[in-house]
């Protein structure tokens, strides 16, 4: 079953989660694909704890160095996440995030603030801002096999471009210089 979803604009030359060089233009997402990612996102949404594991899991397993940078996990290896309860604990705040970034597609003021706040919480454990787009294909493979009768180009660049924006606006939200405690304002022409 193929999607209809229209196909996105990219910009020249660049990965999801890079700024181009020419353009510091944020991500957009058309109306088809934020319809597309709410209904998908209602079908994996019973699955979210596991997808988050899943999506933890690979990462970790193609990127051992990543577990340093989370206080909790550094030391110990998969296995024991899984056992102690950490790694589920922090897939479903990932899940959340996620599930706040889908309610608010339609709300690009309280999506840019939320997502800069979430990245700014994450440069408070000094992670790189490049680090931020690492998820995405392992996210991708975990959801998957839950939609893959529904599975097409145009979901897959759906869920990219939304997580291009996710990207951007953390990435935002990591480089922003400190101002003892800040309030992010969205810039209305986001």
């Amino acid at each position: 079953m193929g999607c209809t979803c229209e196909k996105v604009w990219r910009r020249k030359h660049s990965k999801v989660g890079h700024k181009s060089e020419s353009s510091d233009t944020p991500p957009s997402m058309s109306d088809a694909q934020k319809a597309v990612i709410r209904n998908n996102w209602q079908t994996l949404k019973c699955h979210v704890a596991n997808i988050g594991v899943i999506t933890y899991v690979s990462m970790f397993e193609s990127r051992p160095e990543l577990l340093e940078l989370f206080s909790k996990f550094k030391g110990q290896n998969i296995n024991e996440l899984r056992r102690a309860g950490l790694l589920r604990q922090h897939a479903l705040r990932v899940m959340a995030t996620i599930d706040k970034v889908i309610t608010r597609l339609d709300e690009p003021s309280s999506l840019i603030v939320m997502l800069r706040e979430v990245g700014a919480h994450h440069k408070l454990y000094k992670v790189p801002p490049d680090y931020i787009q690492i998820i995405l294909p392992h996210f991708l493979s975990a959801i998957k096999p839950h939609i893959e009768e529904h599975w097409c180009d145009d979901l897959e660049t759906a869920w990219k471009t939304m997580f291009a924006i996710i990207i951007y606006h953390m990435s935002e939200g990591i480089t922003q210089p400190e101002h003892g405690h800040r309030q992010f304002i969205a810039d209305p022409s986001s």
